[in-house]
């Protein structure tokens, strides 16, 4: 069993007063194999209704949500099911497919039952479950859930996987967070895992691949098979028409990230002028958004707190690196392992930053100016209790960073940093070097607060 730190998270929740939780994220990243398992070690009986598997469930969701009325349906429909408030776990998977149970969460919860449940697009438009197109929505938060993302593997717990200790990955994270030099083998061995881990990815069933057989046939099989479930899933949960501009969008980000130009360009995807081209495809972008395939990194407004995103200027990096590696074939995997970061004009080592980021929990932004004597492009300005912080990912051997010179002769730059194939140190203009993995540390950055003096 891969050891998730979300466990950890479901026994916390369970401790205290808790509402409904609801946990969303791509699909098949783990979520109903970690909550079953929860169950199995948590409570005396579980209650499983999966809306995808069995449509006719959502039926025990129709008409009055009193829980007494859900009860007797329930047990109607499922007669070995007997749940007991505060025993038993309800458990309700691929709940986008079921609004009404949605709907009933906190009726529920209300009545003493324990209830989690699961989607892998909650956030995305489901068109034939209701008859009027109006309807067809994503399901909005109502407030009184408890919601959660969860992300496949990040590189922690694929150290754990693979057997790292957590005395090393304390020794590690230590290094990073005072800014110290590595030891020479262990970094050497951190950046040999780390290249591993960006082509295998973070999805359990290719780390699971992997562990069990060392190489990376299995692996390739996997991510062939997760991106083509991709696909399939645009077909599902949209119309045809839509089906196909969303295919079209998605099947554009390997392509995007290869120009010298990441900002995701709608023109690039169908050869129209700019204006017509985001008319006919920006709502299929927010449908990848919503589904969890795609990490947006939007622009930001200006450099200065709070970060403010504009909405119409952004990158698409693809949720897992090991699946858009795949996507690239066979020579961009033999390049990434063989250490070869530059392929593809820095395409994967952004990818693999971004993803470390959204996995640490921090919104990886971007700023860029294009004309005029401020010109530059900062590949990631992160919000931090420091202030601002702002990142330059290096891909090949050039080792300058005249962007970041740049912005922190005109703006202030709380922390300057340069993500790279190196070991950790600080120049002399200030700027903090660390090895690329760092970024799936970042929370080591974040400076310790105990709360106001009282």
């Amino acid at each position: 069993m891969l050891r998730r730190k979300i466990y950890a998270y479901l026994i916390d929740w369970k401790g205290r007063d808790h509402r409904p939780l609801v946990i969303s994220g791509q699909r098949q990243v783990g979520k109903t194999f970690i909550i079953r398992e929860f169950a199995k070690n948590e409570y005396a009986d579980l209650v499983e209704l999966n809306f995808a598997e069995n449509p006719d469930d959502r039926d025990i969701f129709k008409g009055t949500l009193s829980p007494e009325s859900i009860i007797l349906r329930l047990s109607v429909t499922h007669p070995e099911a007997h749940p007991v408030p505060g025993s038993t776990l309800i458990f309700l998977d691929e709940i986008q497919d079921c609004p009404d149970a949605y709907a009933s969460l906190k009726y529920l919860s209300e009545s003493g039952f324990d209830i989690i449940a699961s989607g892998s697009m909650p956030g995305v438009r489901m068109p034939g479950l209701h008859d009027d197109p109006d309807e067809r929505n994503i399901l909005i938060p109502m407030g009184y859930e408890k919601t959660v993302t969860m992300f496949a593997l990040d590189f922690e717990e694929y150290l754990w996987a693979r057997g790292i200790s957590e005395g090393v990955i304390g020794s590690v994270r230590k290094c990073i967070r005072d800014c110290e030099t590595m030891d020479e083998v262990v970094l050497n061995k951190m950046e040999s895992l780390y290249r591993e881990y960006m082509v295998v990815g973070g999805m359990p069933a290719s780390v699971s691949s992997f562990i069990e057989t060392g190489n990376f046939v299995g692996v390739k099989r996997v991510l062939t098979e997760l991106n083509q479930s991709c696909l399939r899933d645009i077909n599902r949960y949209n119309s045809r028409l839509d089906a196909m501009k969303t295919a079209e969008c998605y099947e554009s980000i390997p392509d995007q990230l290869a120009q010298s130009n990441k900002k995701f360009m709608y023109s690039r995807i169908s050869g129209e002028a700019s204006r017509k081209a985001a008319d006919r495809y920006s709502e299929n972008i927010l449908w990848i958004k919503g589904a969890g395939y795609g990490n947006f990194c939007y622009s930001v407004m200006d450099m200065s707190l709070p970060l403010r995103s504009k909405r119409d200027s952004f990158k698409i990096y693809q949720s897992d690196t090991g699946m858009l590696i795949n996507r690239f074939g066979d020579n961009c995997l033999k390049a990434v392992y063989d250490g070869r970061a530059d392929y593809n004009k820095g395409a994967i080592t952004e990818n693999a930053v971004a993803e470390g980021l959204m996995k640490a929990g921090y919104v990886p932004r971007y700023y860029s100016v294009t004309k005029g004597k401020e010109h530059m492009e900062l590949d990631f300005v992160v919000e931090t209790g420091d202030g601002i912080c702002v990142i330059e990912v290096k891909s090949g051997k050039d080792r300058s960073a005249p962007s970041i010179s740049k912005a922190r002769s005109i703006y202030r730059i709380d922390r300057a940093m340069i993500f790279e194939n190196s070991n950790i140190r600080k120049d002399g203009d200030g700027f903090e070097h660390y090895p690329l993995f760092a970024a799936c540390f970042f929370d080591e950055f974040e400076p310790e607060w105990d709360g106001p003096e009282l």
